[in-house]
């Protein structure tokens, strides 16, 4: 699971808002190495059994495709609420 920058969990499949370049889409993969969360003051120095941010691919709506975090994503209901989409 992933856990967006609203604080909601998401996996693969799920429509995800990527507030970068402000598009919705769906998350087709998932890097299975996590990385350390730096949104959480973890960094290479952390422990890797400690590590717990993902890395995915997003296909967006029109058709364009990106790598992000969870840091870089919220929810589509979120992005919905601050107008955004």
């Amino acid at each position: 699971m992933i856990t967006t920058a609203d604080g909601k969990s998401v996996d693969l499949g799920y429509r995800v808002f990527n507030y970068y370049d402000m598009k919705a889409g769906e998350i087709i993969e998932i890097d299975s190495r996590p990385q350390p969360d730096t949104m959480k003051g973890q960094t290479s120095n952390t422990p890797m059994n400690e590590w717990n941010n993902y890395w995915f691919d997003v296909r967006h709506d029109d058709g364009t495709r990106c790598s992000l975090d969870g840091s870089r994503i919220c929810s589509v209901e979120f992005a919905r609420s601050k107008g955004w989409m």
